[in-house]
């Protein structure tokens, strides 16, 4: 009886307490829990913002958030019967099955079946549905009943879509994982609005459903960002670009087009060679972030610094010394080895003679290095442009007075010509824009505007950087300089009678760590920068082409061609640009062919088959052609007469056929590197020579 006596005393304790603890809870504590069910079962949600439009400066979308809907169902709300819900699984199965092709319909019905078995109140469907497929699930069995008797339940995302795929895909960028790239990430703030929040109450199964209360807060959408893209030059960039990548195997490239008074960034290409040899992405804006040593394009800024110093004029002349200077313990090459004697610094810098450049800022700064750095800082090229855009390299420039820090006696001369010195394409573009733009030093800008609802409510005007980069003076040498790179220089292949063009271009030797030549290969940089028209500047264009092959890595062959298809593009949609094209000259190109110097006999046969009139029909031998009054004029060339008399004439634009005759029936050792029409030679018009020594020459 004791141990019944105290097993019931126990049960009557355990009693006690419990009925202690209900009343504690209940009454004493009640309050508390009540609010910790509500937070497990209610609690506000946001609602992102709808993120606002990217588009061109035509108006079209080049980026534009798109809504997809996660379908899914509550298999077991109250009015969903067992009878209603067997009778239309079947159908609602194949009609799932029909639209979205990703589960049979025996999968469906296996899904349905199974969660309601499991009392689940929440079964996914399906992912992403376009708004197209939403509305067409919202007429399926059971579901068009809607949310509260079908147990239909849709979620609503967002996904950004690019409507013209890779078109300028860096320029636009993204932002994701704490990393912003592009316009997307620089007009961040802008685009992702405003979020919203709702308070919503959590089903069983994790089913969400609104409580709509006054707290309750709306998202405000993004605003939209009007760029300064042109969706048309940018498509012929990308094009060009690419297409010469491929041809040349190079690794990378980039392509910048901007308006000259304004700075607006009309397109913007930065393309690199992927897995295949032919395929090419872009991975990351070169135009903005490569900050590397700029090489022959470069020393437009030296002149810049030695003009407005008085130490230097077009006129002035020096010695090339058959290509080769020594500073110091290094020896200084000029592509062209066989250039030999006295010239302008007009015709070096046509030839991008890295002897005569660097000669010519060696003889007034050696001993006043600083005087020449503090130059090329005058003209921001020690500092990053701040652009919207991030990314942006980070330039660098020697400093004379840190000898431990690299400086030497060799450093100067190889500064000049644009090495030891890191910039970014960008900022070799907006030195040569500020010389088309009269001096005026303007930032480069990539957006024009910001919208909201259709109406603008801020605008990005133009920043100028620097009101007067040199003198009046200074700026016709410059311009003079340019021009006749076009004219007679290393880029002739990109002149034309139809418009012109004035630029400079770039071979670099590209390093790494320090070192240029790497398992006994040598890696290349080819470049091409200027403006066109050249006698009324609007546009600038810089190309870069990095590590091309070795067949051809010079600028005019590989950046040039980019070049000029930008610019016949631009030119042909934008014809107003020059209005100093005479009516002569269109009349040229649409009445008259273009004629290359070479034998009668094969310039008469060519006119003839074409039913082509021409005056001078008595000529014989190696011709000159030209067209004049829309009329093709031949006449007897010198060649021959300057040839015998150990002088060499002007090859440019010569056949190869026609020019290795001449040269090699001279005595003249002809080496031929390309296709097409003499574009450069090693030996330059007007200069002596001897039998048997070699002549390059180099074709278009």
């Amino acid at each position: 009886m004791l141990r019944t006596y105290l097993l019931y005393a126990s049960m009557c304790i355990l009693g006690v307490v419990i009925i202690a603890r209900i009343i504690t809870i209940q009454y004493v504590q009640g309050s508390k829990w009540k609010a910790t069910a509500a937070n497990m079962t209610t609690g506000y949600v946001t609602i992102e913002a709808m993120r606002g439009n990217i588009y061109a400066a035509d108006g079209n979308l080049l980026a534009t958030s798109l809504p997809y809907y996660d379908v899914a169902m509550d298999v077991n709300t109250d009015y969903l019967t067992d009878e209603l819900f067997n009778s239309k699984i079947d159908s609602l199965s194949r009609c799932f099955a029909q639209l979205f092709k990703d589960k049979s319909a025996d999968e469906y019905y296996r899904l349905l079946k199974s969660a309601r078995s499991a009392d689940s109140r929440y079964v996914l469907l399906h992912k992403a549905a376009s708004y197209e497929q939403l509305q067409k699930v919202k007429h399926f069995p059971l579901l068009r009943l809607g949310r509260n008797k079908g147990g239909m339940i849709v979620e609503q995302n967002y996904k950004r879509e690019l409507p013209f795929r890779d078109l300028a895909e860096r320029t636009i960028g993204y932002t994701r994982d704490n990393i912003s790239v592009g316009l997307e990430g620089a007009f961040d703030e802008y685009l992702r609005g405003d979020s919203g929040r709702i308070l919503m109450e959590k089903l069983a199964g994790g089913v969400r459903v609104p409580i709509n209360t006054d707290d309750d807060v709306q998202p405000q959408n993004g605003e939209d960002v009007v760029s300064t893209i042109n969706i048309n030059y940018q498509d012929v960039a990308e094009t060009s670009l690419r297409e010469q990548l491929i041809k040349h195997h190079a690794d990378h490239g980039c392509v910048v087009l901007m308006e000259v008074k304004t700075g607006r960034v009309l397109a913007a290409a930065n393309l690199a060679r992927k897995d295949s040899a032919e395929k090419y992405e872009e991975s990351y804006n070169y135009a903005l972030g490569e900050a590397a040593e700029p090489g022959s394009t470069f020393k437009l800024s030296s002149l810049i610094v030695a003009m407005e110093d008085g130490y230097v004029n077009n006129s002035d002349t020096i010695n090339l010394e058959n290509g080769t200077h020594q500073y110091a313990d290094r020896v200084m090459h000029d592509a062209e080895h066989d250039v030999s004697g006295w010239v302008t610094v007009q015709r070096a810098f046509e030839m991008s003679s890295n002897v005569g450049i660097s000669k010519v800022i060696y003889k007034y700064y050696a001993n006043q290095p600083k005087k020449f750095v503090d130059g090329l800082c005058r003209l921001g090229l020690n500092e990053p442009l701040h652009l919207s855009i991030p990314g942006e390299g980070t330039p660098r420039m020697p400093d004379p007075s840190d000898k431990k820090g690299g400086w030497s006696a060799v450093s100067l001369p190889w500064l000049s010509i644009g090495y030891g010195v890191n910039v970014t394409p960008l900022q070799t573009l907006t030195i040569y824009n500020s010389v088309a733009n009269n001096g005026i030093m303007v930032k480069p800008r990539f957006v024009d505007a910001l919208m909201k609802n259709g109406k603008v409510v801020q605008t990005f005007s133009t920043q100028v950087i620097n009101p007067k980069i040199c003198s009046a003076s200074t700026l016709v040498k410059l311009r003079k300089l340019l021009e006749g790179v076009v004219l007679r220089g290393t880029a002739k292949n990109l002149n034309n009678t139809v418009y012109s063009i004035a630029g400079k271009t770039g071979t670099a030797q590209i390093s790494t760590h320090g070192i240029y030549k790497v398992d006994g290969k040598i890696n290349y940089q080819a470049s091409f920068v200027g403006y066109f028209p050249a006698n009324n500047p609007e546009y600038s264009c810089i190309v870069i082409m990095n590590s091309p092959s070795s067949d051809g890595y010079y600028g005019n062959i590989t950046a040039g061609p980019i070049f000029r298809e930008i610019a016949d593009k631009v030119y042909a949609s934008s014809i107003k640009i020059d209005p100093s094209v005479s009516s002569t000259a269109s009349a040229n190109k649409h009445n008259a062919p273009a004629v290359k110097c070479g034998d009668f006999k094969d310039i008469n046969n060519a006119l003839n088959r074409m039913g082509i009139a021409f005056h001078g029909s008595g000529s014989t031998g190696m011709v000159d052609a030209s067209i004049q009054d829309s009329t093709v004029h031949i006449a007897s060339a010198s060649y021959q007469k300057m040839l015998k008399q150990g002088i060499m004439p002007d090859l440019h634009g010569m056949n190869a056929e026609d020019a290795v005759y001449l040269l090699e029936n001279n005595h003249l050792k002809v080496t031929v590197k390309g296709m097409g029409s003499v574009a450069e030679q090693s030996l330059p018009a007007g200069t002596k020579f001897n039998k048997g020594q070699k002549v390059l020459l180099q074709l278009s």
